[in-house]
């Protein structure tokens, strides 16, 4: 039978190659490929098919954030594994572990072995780490403290737009929904397909003054069918 084959993007050399060489102890469960960056490692799904990605979210080219969107497209039933050097604990424990799972940097390559082997070996249940949300996006670009322009379409081929600036949601649009509508909109949302986009030069002003934790909170309270509460902004 043959062996799960798992693709990591790392643009450190000599963090991959310190995996390559650690990760051999686990080479009777799974075979591991490596990709220098996002689109190294988007030529190689186009070719191969593989069992899990797993992905830095700071890399040259096409970054981590890009790669799970186009994973998010193409290879939607495909785990994802995100390796982060910016995740503070306190930060880092806000996002679902239900969703995306993350190891600081230096990784611990025996515990991302492990990781790996639940997972190709089916111990964590299927569809835990199986699509990625716009939560969870959110919360990677917020932990990231990335400025980028987070782009939506939802299934009914409704567009949106996040605007994040150092990590703070500045901004929202969603069919004719604006800021925090908006925002709430696009955060109830299970499936949409992503894209991310360099920021206009020209500055963009910040509409939303509620931190995104409390926007969460509020979208879920609403989906759920409970009374909105004012949010302070």
């Amino acid at each position: 039978m043959l062996k799960p084959i798992i693709l990591i993007a790392e643009d450190d050399r000599v963090l991959a190659k310190m995996l390559e060489t650690k990760l051999k102890k686990f080479e009777a469960q799974f075979d591991v490929i490596f990709a220098a960056d996002g689109k190294e490692a988007i030529d190689i799904l186009e070719k191969q098919s593989v069992a899990l990605l797993v992905t830095d979210l700071q890399m040259p080219n096409i970054d981590g954030f890009r790669l799970l969107g186009y994973m998010n497209e193409h290879h939607p039933v495909v785990p994802c594994l995100v390796m982060s050097s910016n995740n503070p604990q306190e930060t880092r424990s806000q996002v679902s572990e239900d969703s995306v799972h993350f190891f600081p940097k230096p990784v611990d390559a025996d515990v991302l072995g492990r990781a790996i082997h639940r997972v190709v070996s089916r111990e964590i249940p299927r569809g835990s780490l199986f699509g990625i949300s716009v939560v969870s996006f959110l919360k990677m670009i917020a932990m990231e403290q990335k400025t980028c322009l987070f782009d939506i379409e939802l299934p009914d081929g409704t567009k949106g737009r996040f605007y994040f600036h150092q990590g703070t949601l500045f901004d929202a649009v969603c069919g004719g929904l604006r800021a925090e509508a908006a925002a709430m909109a696009l955060i109830s949302q299970k499936k949409a397909r992503f894209r991310f986009k360099y920021v206009p030069k020209k500055k963009i002003p910040r509409r939303i003054m509620v931190d995104l934790p409390d926007l969460i909170m509020e979208a879920k309270r609403r989906e759920m069918g409970l009374k909105p509460v004012e949010m302070a902004g």
